[in-house]
């Protein structure tokens, strides 16, 4: 959301803005939505900088869709790639251990940036260490919203 505000254009309906936040919400979490050989059961895949570039580059194909160049433009689309693309880097920051093969096919080496808050979800779902991983979330990924918000106002 917070690529989307520094992003999307001024001047557009809100009807257009909450299609366009849903679809930078689909795309930053694309690499984890539990498709057959795709998303955490193949998290070399899915998290591959260059599966991501490959299917980025495909999704470019958009823009010769006349209505979708008009309605939604260059812009957008390369906005809602680097929201893709910021998956994996943020990814790589949760204290699991295992990092991400962000270079699979080429490499099995893996991207690991851990940062000693970041935790992962367990479960059961509903329970402390879940609480304050949504509250540590909230509080860092809210601060760059409001942070990316301030400078869109700014800008404006």
């Amino acid at each position: 959301m917070a690529i989307a505000a520094l992003a999307l254009p001024q001047a557009q309906s809100r009807r257009w803005y909450l299609w366009m936040l849903f679809a930078f919400g689909f795309f930053a979490n694309l690499p984890d939505y539990p498709l057959p050989g795709w998303g955490h059961v193949s998290y070399h895949v899915s998290h591959s900088i260059f599966v991501t570039a490959l299917l980025a580059a495909l999704m470019a194909l958009l823009l010769l869709w006349p209505t979708f160049h008009e309605r939604v433009g260059r812009r957008v689309l390369v906005a809602w790639s680097i929201a893709w693309f910021s998956h994996m880097v943020l990814d790589s920051m949760y204290n699991h251990g295992q990092g991400i093969a962000i270079f699979w096919p080429v490499s099995d080496a893996h991207l690991a940036m851990p940062v000693t808050w970041f935790e992962t979800v367990r479960l059961p779902v509903k329970s402390e260490h879940n609480l304050r991983v949504f509250a540590i979330e909230t509080v860092v990924f809210g601060a760059a919203l409001l942070a990316c918000i301030g400078i869109r106002r700014i800008r404006a």
